[in-house]
């Protein structure tokens, strides 16, 4: 990085013109320093570190994107140690265990006004862009004139949808999950706030002077302008955070307040259980194919995998022998398949066996 200047790079990220990884620097010395990147400017003396910080950005190998025709038309599968590693495929029409089948989820939500009025959103649209005066939704197709500084937008099982908040800020909710947008007053600082319930990806319009925070019902996520991810299920075990872009300061919810936080960089990942947080590495775009339309896995344990199928095509899940549930699996398919075409792929590893009756899955050894 010859001929440094961290004045010329604090008016980069004024512009916005900088890299991921330069903007996660920046915001996060902002974060560490609770000032904002204008008083960054002027303390350009203190700034040496960044010199040292940035040359340090490793050079990130290349993704390879398939194309998804070639993704679903390959097969592989290979068993390494106690893990199945499974590259999905079309599958072959479903056999005779799976005689009923279930189709996927789709585009529906409701959106619930602070007054308590509701609203029934369209299922032949995406999503919604809500502001102080009006609502439209992302295709420009008017709604009306509602007053919403205040709403929530839920998902049931089997729905997902897009909204754009009156700050700019973009989100998409996966099934069975909810936001509640509240730009209140917190203390001497103005925050936008959300509360979250499910998983949801985030992308926060950058506005240095107002932070936005995520609350679950376990954790506090405070960003600039960003994108992340946060999967925060009641019936899971623990609540994940995925960073994209940017920074964001992640801080475990006690009995007692807001406890040690933590900063995330690109490709990581937190962890909150009932053991602490813990942070590591992850490819983020595997994180959100969820919202790409696909199911992604990565020697992930099918308890959870099925997880992800009850809450998307609304099916419950049953065991004959709970074990079979820790086995891992990868691989990906498209989440707009039947469920019998997903269960099959899963099936031609060998490793387990399902079966459907009406919206029951049972899950065999």
């Amino acid at each position: 990085m010859a001929n440094f200047n961290a004045y010329d790079f604090l008016k980069k990220y004024e512009a916005d013109e900088c890299t991921p990884e330069e903007q996660a620097i920046i915001e996060e010395t902002y974060i560490d320093a609770q000032v904002t990147p204008q008083d960054l400017l002027e303390m350009e003396p203190d700034l040496n570190d960044l010199r040292l910080r940035l040359s340090k950005i490793p050079n990130k190998p290349r993704r390879i994107n398939w194309p998804l025709n070639i993704l679903l038309t390959a097969a592989a599968i290979a068993i390494i140690g106690t893990a199945t590693t499974l590259l999905f495929k079309k599958a072959a029409p479903a056999p005779i265990q799976f005689a009923t089948d279930i189709y996927p989820g789709g585009n529906r939500a409701t959106l619930t006004l602070q007054n308590g009025k509701t609203i029934q959103l369209s299922d032949t649209k995406s999503g919604i862009i809500i502001d102080a005066s009006k609502l439209t939704y992302n295709d420009g197709t008017f709604i009306n004139n509602e007053q919403a500084q205040a709403f929530t937008v839920s998902t049931p099982r089997g729905g997902t949808y897009q909204v754009q908040l009156p700050d700019g800020s973009s989100v998409w909710l996966n099934a069975s999950s909810s936001i509640t947008y509240n730009p209140a007053l917190k203390g001497q600082e103005q925050y936008r706030s959300v509360k979250l319930s499910g998983e949801a990806y985030f992308e926060v319009a950058k506005d240095k002077n107002h932070p936005f925070v995520v609350t679950t019902d376990k954790q506090r996520v405070e960003v600039l302008g960003t994108h992340f991810n946060v999967s925060a299920y009641n019936d899971d075990l623990s609540v994940s955070t995925t960073l994209l872009e940017g920074s964001v300061k992640v801080a475990p919810l006690t009995t007692t307040g807001v406890s040690k936080e933590i900063i995330l960089k690109p490709n990581q990942q937190s962890e909150f259980d009932a053991n602490g947080i813990t942070v590591h590495a992850v490819y983020a775009d595997d994180v959100i194919d969820w919202k790409n339309g696909s199911f992604s896995f990565a020697s992930e344990s099918l308890e959870s995998i099925m997880k992800k199928i009850s809450r998307w095509y609304d099916v419950e899940v049953v065991y004959t022998d709970k074990q079979v549930g820790d086995k891992p699996f990868s691989g990906a398919i498209s989440k707009y398949e039947k469920v019998s075409q997903v269960l099959c792929l899963l099936e031609a590893t060998g490793e387990v066996k399902f079966k459907i009756n009406g919206r029951k899955i049972t899950v065999m050894k």
